[in-house]
């Protein structure tokens, strides 16, 4: 009997890491990461947006309050990029864990990203959006933002500039609404560019 508890306890003790590996990727658990993840993302970007407003306005802001949510903004979307990174290597695309809740907290971080960041994952997005994790009012966005980071027009008209809610330049004006259409998304008037 003691060899039967022990060899027991060999046996548990070998599976241990195994165990210890797989614990990242259990739904709930990785549910709450994302989840996380997605909450710090968001939770200053807000104010942000809301000082840039000001500052085009030449409006009074806190030039400090401004640098100092930049600096931890930054510091939040590298730390998240870091764990988005090690969460699709050991446990993959989160997929449509957390009804896609899970899928748009990681595409916030990588469309928030540098553009490097962003096109080492744009295959990922683009396969996520075919499978219907990521809708294409969402994914269009993402388009948009790394077309303009290559200096390139946009497709669907999904970006302004914070602050003045200016246009930057797009694609075949002409054709913005029809292809605006193929992702959901309402007309805007033609721009003339």
């Amino acid at each position: 009997m003691k060899t039967s508890n022990l060899s027991r306890a060999v046996l548990a003790l070998a599976f241990l890491p195994l165990l210890a590996a797989a614990e990242p990727c259990e739904k709930t658990a990785l549910a709450q990461q994302y989840a996380k993840m997605r909450s710090d993302d968001q939770s200053l970007r807000g104010r942000y947006i809301h000082i840039l407003e000001m500052e085009h306005r030449k409006e009074k802001f806190d030039p400090k309050e401004k640098d100092q949510l930049e600096y931890t903004i930054s510091d939040i979307d590298e730390s998240n990029q870091r764990n988005l990174d090690k969460l699709i290597e050991q446990c993959g695309w989160p997929g449509k864990l957390d009804a896609n809740r899970a899928a748009d907290a990681a595409f916030l971080i990588i469309q928030h990203a540098d553009l490097d960041y962003q096109l080492k994952h744009a295959d990922l997005l683009a396969a996520a959006n075919k499978r219907g994790e990521i809708p294409n009012k969402i994914y269009a966005m993402f388009v948009d933002r790394v077309r303009l980071r290559q200096g390139k027009g946009q497709l669907y008209g999904t970006q302004q500039e914070y602050g003045s809610n200016k246009m930057p330049p797009i694609d075949d004006p002409k054709n913005l609404n029809q292809r605006r259409k193929t992702m959901g998304l309402p007309p805007l008037p033609t721009p003339a560019n």
